[in-house]
């Protein structure tokens, strides 16, 4: 007896493989379905990886980060001596239907990204400012300690 085919195998099969070819060319991990067409009602948590500068100065280090549709109350902003860790939870209510929409592509939870930062920060002093969709972070750098020398008399 013959198995028959099921489409939906091969249409997995073939997401996975477009999936794959664009996170390549767009360099982060975004599935082309997303939701319940997708294969699932419930979706796991996705973030997206937001496009980021860092740069140091003699000071302090710097960090613009993009983050479209935003609110400030839903940024966090983790730094200790050497870690910088953003993330971004979207909150959204999940409405089922509304009337005439019959497509629905901007359903994500949020953003997160995290980076070694050179040399020892203060955490404490830092800060970070929200406009027009850009986060910019400033972290001070510590002073550094001059060399503590000491002549070491031969006996």
């Amino acid at each position: 007896m013959r198995r028959r085919r099921n489409i939906w195998d091969e249409m997995r099969r073939m997401q996975e493989e477009m999936d794959r070819l664009f996170s390549n060319m767009w360099g982060y991990d975004r599935p082309m379905l997303e939701g319940p067409e997708a294969g699932g009602a419930v979706q796991e948590k996705r973030y997206r990886q937001p496009l980021t500068d860092v740069w140091e100065t003699e000071n302090q280090v710097i960090a613009t980060v993009e983050l479209p549709g935003v609110n400030k109350e839903d940024i966090n902003i983790n730094v200790d001596d050497d870690m910088l860790e953003i993330k971004v939870e979207k909150k959204h209510e999940e409405k089922k239907e509304k009337k005439g929409m019959y497509r629905l592509e901007r359903s994500y939870s949020g953003f997160y990204r995290s980076f070694a930062l050179p040399g020892h920060v203060d955490p404490d002093r830092t800060k970070a400012t929200y406009k027009n969709g850009v986060l910019e972070i400033k972290i001070p750098k510590l002073e550094k300690e001059k060399d503590k020398s000491k002549k070491v008399k031969v006996e």
